[in-house]
């Protein structure tokens, strides 16, 4: 193809890469006399209604993502087809940006955590800007992220893997049998045919623990594998692969692993902002050799074919999730030492209901309460321990419950009085009970309680 006009405008000079969809070429547009990459769409080739209908429906979808301008965004400055009436091609004419993709990068192992943190955030400021036009992205992945010499993040391919699907429908993404995106970064709602803009975050949290750690997060035989372990597998923390990864790093990427997309975070701008925070914070230092670095022979490394079946490769050593980290543990210990206090304060109020004197409705209402709230506490800290953003909610609701009842109880004494077996319910285990639910609602509500750590047994 090398010196062929397409359009009557764009010579192709030299081929720049090649992919699951077709050729990335460096051609001059000989209308305005700049350089300029021209994808040439293979996939799509072909002739017939259906192939005609295929490529049309992509024309279209391409005329979308060319609204899309952004300084982190490759720039659409053209599209067109080229060949004969049975061989139509389809092909996309892009700004043409001089770096180095961050699948090379990889290959030659681990980056530093900040450029890591920069790189992200520019992602993310890419994806929020085509997430506000409706677009979202499908492929991120190494070989779709060039690094300009200045550091400038240019992101490749915005909907075009969605455009390039031969079975896309206007109500459904694709039918079973064809995969849109690349299966070692694909979201489990993406893997099952129902993307939405958080899958997107979840592939940059696939890119984010690769650049770290110098291998993915999960490693498969094929693409079934990879798949299923997406579907199913809890991902190993960055540090237990890369030791030196600081805990932020930790909370950050496997919130974005989390199979629920509602408990990654709410959109790429509050992404962007967190990766930019790492970036100021002071590095401990450069991450440790990989546990198993990328091998650029090794077939599951290949970035540039979406849709190959990669080499045969180990699975991961089994991981499983460990202690929650930072304020979360804290509010799951709090919750749990008011326990004995709500159970101790039932068993009175059955030793006081006991008094003929004592007011029994006043008690049972006591009772009833306490029960619930040991109930709910005791359910926060399990759905917290279990990275379950609603274990916060719990624990904020009843332990703030909790706290107010055992001020209540003090109270309660001084105005109806009882036998002196509840003296201390009253004036020690209340007002203790109030203090430990209280600092646990206040723990629970911290931001930083929705990231976790897993640690390897």
């Amino acid at each position: 193809m090398r010196d062929q006009l397409l359009g009557g405008r764009y010579r192709l000079v030299r081929q720049l890469g090649e992919g699951g969809m077709g050729q990335i070429w460096e051609a001059q547009d000989e209308t305005l006399g700049r350089p300029v990459a021209v994808k040439v769409i293979s996939l799509l080739a072909g002739g017939g209604s259906r192939g005609d209908e295929a490529r049309a429906r992509f024309l279209r979808e391409a005329r979308i993502t060319a609204q899309l301008q952004h300084p982190n965004i490759v720039t659409i400055h053209d599209l067109g087809e080229t060949g004969t009436a049975d061989n139509k091609v389809p092909f996309l004419v892009m700004e043409l940006v001089r770096g180095e993709g961050l699948d090379a990068k990889l290959r030659r192992g681990t980056v530093a955590l900040p450029d890591a943190a920069r790189w992200g955030a520019q992602i993310c400021d890419a994806l929020a800007d085509a997430h506000n036009a409706g677009i979202m992205h499908r492929d991120i992945k190494p070989s779709n992220i060039l690094i300009t010499p200045s550091g400038i993040v240019k992101v490749l391919d915005f909907g075009i893997a969605r455009a390039a699907d031969p079975y896309a429908t206007a109500d459904r993404l694709t039918q079973t049998g064809f995969i849109v995106g690349t299966p070692a970064y694909m979201a489990p709602e993406q893997a099952r045919g129902f993307p939405e803009p958080s899958s997107d975050l979840y592939a940059l949290g696939c890119l984010l623990f690769e650049l770290i750690t110098g291998r993915l997060p999960f490693r498969a035989p094929d693409t079934v594998g990879y798949l299923s372990a997406h579907l199913t597998q809890e991902p190993p923390a960055p540090s237990s692969v890369s030791t030196n990864t600081p805990p932020a790093w930790d909370n950050l990427v496997l919130s974005l692993l989390d199979k629920d997309p509602t408990q990654r975070y709410q959109n790429a701008a509050d992404l962007s902002q967190a990766l930019r925070q790492l970036d100021r914070a002071p590095e401990t230092g450069s991450p440790a050799d990989p546990a198993d670095p990328a091998d650029p022979a090794d077939p599951a490394d290949d970035r540039t074919r979406p849709y190959t079946t990669p080499g045969t490769t180990p699975l991961p050593p089994a991981v499983t999730p460990g202690r929650p980290g930072g304020t979360a543990a804290a509010a799951i210990t709090l919750a749990l030492l008011c326990l004995p206090g709500l159970l101790y304060m039932v068993s009175k109020t059955v030793e006081y209901l006991q008094d003929p004197t004592a007011p029994t409705g006043l008690i049972a209402v006591n009772m009833v309460v306490g029960i619930a709230e040991t109930v709910g506490l005791a359910t926060g800290a399990l759905l917290l321990s279990q990275r379950k953003m609603a274990g916060r909610r719990m624990i904020a609701a009843t332990g703030g419950a909790a706290a107010l009842h055992g001020l209540s109880v003090t109270a309660q004494y001084q105005v109806v009085g009882g036998p002196p077996s509840v003296e201390v319910l009253a004036f020690v285990v209340g007002p203790a009970t109030a203090a430990s639910a209280a600092v646990a609602v206040i723990m629970a509500v911290l931001p930083s309680t929705g990231r976790w750590c897993l640690r390897r047994n």
